[in-house]
């Protein structure tokens, strides 16, 4: 009887420990608000990054408000030869997603159009910013 126990004990505590390690290497789970984008066959990382940004603009001093249209996702730019996320803030990453997007100034009516990077390393947004992109006016 004891023969039996023991190797049952080990195979036990063996799935246990694999569980746990299984757990520890998965990506959060999307927010319900963006579970469409997984419909529209969006990569996890640029929903992900959606995701972040609305978070962060709710805090952000510049930014009340931020818009990423869905053929903005579609088309984002997914960079993996990137280390680091931006030259200003070296933050080492394995992606640098980014894609167009509209902010409106907080206090403001008028809406900006901006460039959005992300930064994602092991499955998880570790630095977003946000850049306006001002459209050159043309002098005649």
């Amino acid at each position: 009887m004891k023969t039996i126990l023991a190797p049952a004990l080990l195979a036990l505590a063996l799935s246990a420990s694999m569980f746990q390690l299984v757990q520890a290497q998965e990506t959060p789970d999307l927010p319900e608000d963006y579970s469409y984008l997984t419909k529209l066959h969006v990569p996890d990382a640029v929903a992900q990054c959606v995701a972040a940004f609305d978070r962060w603009v709710e805090n952000a001093p510049k930014y009340d408000t931020l818009i990423v249209p869905d053929r903005r996702v579609l088309s984002a730019k997914i960079d993996d030869d990137t280390p680091i996320f931006s030259v200003g803030d070296p933050i080492p990453v394995d992606k640098v997603i980014v894609m167009r997007a509209f902010a409106k100034a907080r206090g403001k009516a008028q809406w900006t159009r901006v460039d959005s990077r992300c930064g994602v390393r092991d499955g998880r947004v570790v630095g977003v910013s946000l850049t306006p992109n001002i459209k050159p006016k043309i002098v005649r």
